[in-house]
């Protein structure tokens, strides 16, 4: 393994060495030497200090023995090939546990990994539960990240981009709601989001030695986090909001347990965007950069790369459709060739592969009917959605927002607002044929349309509206009479 001059001083931090050492000191160095070599870290003695050095880059041991000195410099080299030997080893087996536990020896920090869900994969065991900080603690006690702490990290974003893909990332105390200086790196296979290493600068300061290590350790670790987190097994840490795009089962628990870290409720009411980008700008790379630009100028929404697109899962009471685009187009500039889909409005997280579905159906068809658009919402398509799917629950999903609201009321309350509105259109909207068809007095009906038209939310009147109720309608009541009553309940 070879090492730089930075890599070779953190092992010696506790001889306090005066640094001289560039940030961007290259990791070349294969061993010791008294005199200068390729590759090879030169140690001599200068009065009653010992200097290390290559190239420009040196560091200074004061009043010390030489030969102690050389010694161990040299062990240092012995010491890393281990260490990498080990690590591998652990990797191999997935032991994450030792994995952080033998980087501590090159960090001296406390230093935690967690998964994609902020759950707790391993955290430095030479620490005690309360020794670090509070949210130290909170991780040893619960497993997980605080809700506190994702919170403060969601606020850091117009500061810094913790969302960089395999990049370690700085967190100056002084600037972000932490106790110590930090070093984070989002772990990333290709587009997929694993996990996170983070290092606490609580015993000495971070340095780019221990960038290198990083940097380093991603190279063989990112493969075996990718596949501990695409394993079927439940008790694996999973990434909740694809395995539900995917139309995987998740266990309501874990799912809360996402939605709480979003400042989520499971019943609000969400939307997906699909963004589409031209194929120079479909690479990894710039998908990520965009993604983390659109997360970091959004309020609580979830961003994420999947199969070539971005796809965005927002909460309505946070921002809305417009806000989201606005965002989209202020990140973009409006000038590049984009394309976004929106989904109609769903209450609640669980079905979140119909919308994602809708997301991109509205992107399919919107591009082939008006190409020169940019955004493209499911509702002004859904009929033809509806006219080429047979998948029940599909199109019961894309039934009008409306009509699936009042049927939700029915079924609560037992009330008859769907029946009303089905018997008004099929009479054309006369209010006097609807009466006699409902054997009600015209007033009795006026006021029943009253309070109906206040339980909707789009306007009867227009005529692409009044279509997809009753297309939405009639398809209701014949999956009901088909599949029975319980069709569509929750």
């Amino acid at each position: 393994m070879k090492l730089s001059m930075w890599m070779i001083a953190n092992r010696l931090h506790a001889l306090e060495p005066e640094m001289h050492i560039s940030d961007n000191s290259p990791a070349n160095l294969v061993s010791a030497r008294i005199a200068v070599a390729p590759n090879c870290v030169r140690v001599y003695k200068e009065n009653n200090d010992v200097i290390c050095r290559s190239g420009d880059d040196y560091f200074v041991l004061h009043d010390i023995e030489y030969d102690y000195v050389f010694d161990v410099v040299q062990s240092i080299f012995d010491f890393y090939n281990e260490w990498n030997n080990s690590v591998q080893e652990a990797i191999a087996n997935a032991d994450f546990q030792k994995i952080i536990d033998d980087c501590w020896f090159l960090f001296n920090n406390p230093i935690t990994m967690t998964d994609c869900s902020n759950r707790c994969l391993a955290m430095s065991s030479q620490y005690e539960d309360t020794e670090v900080d509070k949210e130290w603690e909170y991780l040893a006690a619960n497993h997980s990240s605080s809700f506190d702490f994702v919170r403060k990290m969601r606020n850091s974003y117009n500061k810094v981009d913790i969302y960089q893909k395999n990049k370690p990332v700085f967190l100056d105390s002084r600037m972000v709601e932490v106790t110590y200086d930090t070093l984070s790196t989002a772990i990333y296979h290709q587009d997929f989001y694993c996990g996170r290493i983070t290092i606490l600068a609580k015993e000495r300061e971070i340095n780019p030695g221990d960038i290198q290590v990083i940097r380093y350790l991603l190279e063989t670790i990112t493969p075996v986090m990718y596949m501990i987190e695409n394993q079927d097994d439940e008790e694996n840490h999973r990434p909740v909001f694809r395995d539900l795009i995917n139309g995987k089962d998740v266990s309501p628990s874990i799912i809360k347990a996402q939605t709480d870290y979003m400042e989520w409720a499971t019943d609000d009411i969400f939307q997906v965007c699909v963004l589409r980008l031209p194929k120079g700008f479909r690479d990894s790379s710039s998908l990520n950069l965009i993604g983390n630009l659109i997360r970091r100028h959004s309020i609580n929404v979830f961003v994420s790369v999947h199969n070539d697109d971005i796809f965005v899962i927002y909460d309505l009471k946070y921002m809305n459709k417009e806000q989201l685009s606005e965002t989209i187009k202020t990140v973009l500039i409006d000038k590049e060739k984009y394309c976004c889909g929106f989904s109609s409005p769903m209450e609640g997280i669980f079905d979140l592969k119909y919308y994602y579905a809708q997301a991109l159906a509205a992107l399919e068809y919107g591009c082939l009917i008006d190409p020169k658009r940019k955004t493209y919402h499911f509702y002004d398509y859904a009929l033809y959605y509806i006219f080429e799917n047979n998948e029940p629950d599909k199109i019961y999903h894309a039934m009008h927002p409306d009509v699936r609201h009042l049927d939700k009321i029915d079924r609560a309350e037992n009330t008859e607002w769907i029946k009303l509105l089905k018997v008004f259109f099929d009479n054309e909207c006369s209010l006097v044929n609807t009466a006699k068809a409902l054997f009600v007095h015209r007033n009795t009906l006026v006021y029943r349309l009253n309070k109906l038209d206040s339980l909707m939310h789009y306007d009867w009147h227009e005529q692409y509206n009044r279509d997809y109720i009753k297309q939405s309608i009639m398809m209701l009541n014949f999956f009901k009479i088909k599949y029975g009553a319980k069709f569509g309940k929750k």
